[in-house]
Parts: structure tokens; C-alpha cells; sequence
């Protein structure tokens, strides 16, 4: 994947922007645009689901790679724990979000599991304990991933030399542009709670429960395209090798 793939054009940046506004002024289409958008198992958590299996499947294609290639590259051991545990990260919030396939396969969660899930549902992240700790709650672990992994420690390599280049020894570093679209997601949807707030009236689902539906399912599906940048890197580090091996062998 070079520097001219469509992932580095300024319009896929753009597409996916206006991707975002859509589903924001989604809010405001009507109650049977709701219905087929935000409640569960429906377009956007499905959606945010799979995101998350093909983020998971690529991110583990990049272990792989990376693990046969690492006596070429020298690649550090950490740097191959960070792409296995990407794979197991995404994967793991897969599952989560469609609480494992229990409404697709109809599985009773079991009693004591139920008792303590807040939602009822067979999963981990709606666990009471989970659910009522700040620093546990999912939604508050998830935005600090996101913020450390998409956007600090890129802008920190980006204006700090020295910094990115003991990082980028022992974790990818991802392309600016995506955590710029993670921090337009963020900002989209604030705006979004204050202009169709008014527009909203889907009442089995509240207006705050709504715009978190999308903004989630903007995040996940940007993860598909922050795996596809952690594999160029991974290239990019292969082919940086196999020209150093041509140079010593010539």
C-alpha cells in the first residue's frame, strides 16, 4: 500500500465526513427512520459490530505478517504484542457489542450473570460493577483508547522527533488524519445533541441513547481504516528492510 492509495487522498477524508453528517442528521428523518437505524441489532450497532470483526481479522493479519517477517525486520517483541492484542481488542469489542450473539442466536444468559448485568444481556461491559465505576465504565475506557492511541501519541511522534522515533520501535504509529476524523466524530456529535434535539421524537430509545448509537458505530467503522494504516506501516517497515538486505547483499 503506497502513498497513493486512495487512504491517503484527501477525498476519502471527505467521504467519510460527510458519512458522518448523514448519520447525525439521521435524528431528525422521523420515527421510522429511528426504528431502522438505532435500536439494537439494527443499522448502526450492526454495522459497529462488524466494523469491529474486520478490524480484528486485519489487525491479526498484521501479527502474522509481521511475526514471519520479524527475523528480516528485527520488529521488537512488544510491538508484536501490541498488534496481537489490537486483533484481540477489536475482536473482544465485537462480541461485546452485539452481547455475543445472544438475540441472533436466542442464548439465555444465565441467571446470576443476568442479575448483575444492567441491561440483562449476556456481555461484560454492561456489568454493574463496570456500569456504575467511572474508571471502569466501558464508554470512558473506550474514548481513552481512542484519544491515546488515534490522536496523542500521533500528534506527540508528529511534533516530537525524538519521541517517534522510540515509539514507532514499539508500537505503530497512526496516520494523523484518522484521529482527526475520531476528534470530528467527537465534535459532530456535541453539536448534534443541540441542534436536533428538538427534532427527535422516537420514544423507545431516548435522544442521548440515539446519538451515542451513531457516534459509536462512526468510531468503529473508523477502525477498519486505522488496522488498514497500521498494515502499511508494517509494509512500510518490510520493505525498508528487504531494500537494506539488497544494499548489504550487493
Amino acid at each position: 500500500m503506497s502513498k497513493n492509495s486512495w487512504l491517503f487522498k484527501p477525498i476519502f477524508y471527505v467521504i467519510l465526513i460527510l458519512y458522518f453528517i448523514w448519520g447525525f442528521t439521521t435524528l431528525s428523518y422521523g420515527e421510522k427512520w429511528a426504528f431502522t437505524l438505532y435500536p439494537e441489532d439494527h443499522y448502526f450497532e450492526n454495522l459497529g459490530a462488524l466494523s469491529l470483526f474486520i478490524a480484528s481479522i486485519i489487525s491479526f493479519y498484521v501479527f502474522v505478517r509481521a511475526w514471519l517477517t520479524r527475523k528480516e525486520t528485527g520488529i521488537h517483541w512488544v510491538k508484536l504484542l501490541v498488534y496481537l492484542g489490537l486483533a484481540g481488542l477489536y475482536f473482544f469489542g465485537g462480541g461485546e457489542e452485539i452481547s455475543w450473539g445472544q438475540r441472533i442466536f436466542h442464548i439465555q444468559e444465565p441467571t446470576e450473570l443476568a442479575k448483575e448485568n444492567v441491561q440483562g444481556e449476556l456481555n461484560i461491559h454492561n456489568l454493574a460493577v463496570f456500569e456504575k465505576n467511572p474508571m471502569l465504565n466501558a464508554d470512558n475506557l473506550f474514548t481513552v483508547f481512542w484519544i491515546s492511541f488515534a490522536v496523542l501519541l500521533p500528534a506527540v511522534a508528529f511534533v516530537w522527533k525524538r519521541f517517534k522515533q522510540f515509539a514507532e520501535q514499539l508500537t505503530p504509529l497512526v496516520r494523523w488524519g484518522i484521529g482527526f476524523l475520531f476528534v470530528i466524530n467527537y465534535l459532530m456529535a456535541k453539536v448534534a445533541k443541540l441542534v436536533f434535539v428538538s427534532y427527535y421524537t422516537y420514544k423507545p430509545l431516548s435522544f442521548v441513547q440515539a446519538v451515542q448509537e451513531i457516534k459509536e458505530s462512526n468510531y468503529e467503522f473508523l477502525f477498519i481504516f486505522l488496522a488498514l494504516f497500521v498494515l502499511w506501516d508494517l509494509n512500510q517497515l518490510i520493505g525498508d528492510s528487504a531494500k537494506v538486505g539488497a544494499r548489504i547483499g550487493n
